[in-house]
């Protein structure tokens, strides 16, 4: 049974992540954490690709906070 309703679902799915043994509970937690992974990285690359367009990834502005942040912080 198909459901799209987050309040719907989450029960099913902690009853099932419940039952599951250690094994499987640590597979789940490693799939949550690249699922994680993957979200945060799309995110680099919108926020990325945003500064590309404004113009605020140029290599000379690169590379003058790049100097900045070392002579801050040694």
């Amino acid at each position: 049974m198909l459901m799209n309703n987050a309040s719907q679902l989450l029960p099913e799915v902690m009853s099932k992540v419940a039952g599951m043994g250690p094994a499987t509970l640590q597979a789940v937690h490693r799939f949550i954490h690249l699922m994680e992974l993957n979200a945060l990285v799309e995110d680099l690359k919108d926020e990325a690709e945003g500064l590309r367009i404004a113009g605020k990834l140029e290599p000379a502005l690169l590379d003058a906070a790049v100097r900045e942040h070392r002579q801050k912080h040694g």
